[in-house]
């Protein structure tokens, strides 16, 4: 994958990410008191790829249980567990085409 490619993987992750959050309620539950406002911030960031990534990272580090878990919790829940699951891929594929360069 190239990292025009892993870009454009991000982008479509981050819009999974903005149009699941809304949904979800329990946001103690699923990550550090950072999450709401880092998924805030990743809505509005700019449309730099810089910023995104940036945002993007610190959304997957806030959130702290497997997406498994929310399988329980609501299908809206579990939703952005699957968006966040594609966030972390796309962060991991553009980590690799970086260090190809």
């Amino acid at each position: 994958m190239t990292e025009y490619e892993a870009l454009a993987e991000l982008a479509e992750a981050i819009e999974d990410i903005k149009q699941t959050a809304p949904g979800v309620e329990i946001w103690r539950d699923i990550g550090t008191p950072d999450l709401p406002a880092a998924v805030e911030d990743l809505a509005f960031s700019s449309p730099t790829p810089h910023q995104q990534e940036a945002n993007a990272r610190r959304v997957s580090e806030a959130f702290t249980v497997h997406p498994g878990q929310l399988y329980g919790v609501g299908i809206d829940h579990l939703a952005f567990g699957t968006a966040m699951l594609s966030l972390r891929l796309a962060l991991a594929h553009l980590d690799a085409a970086q260090r190809r360069r």
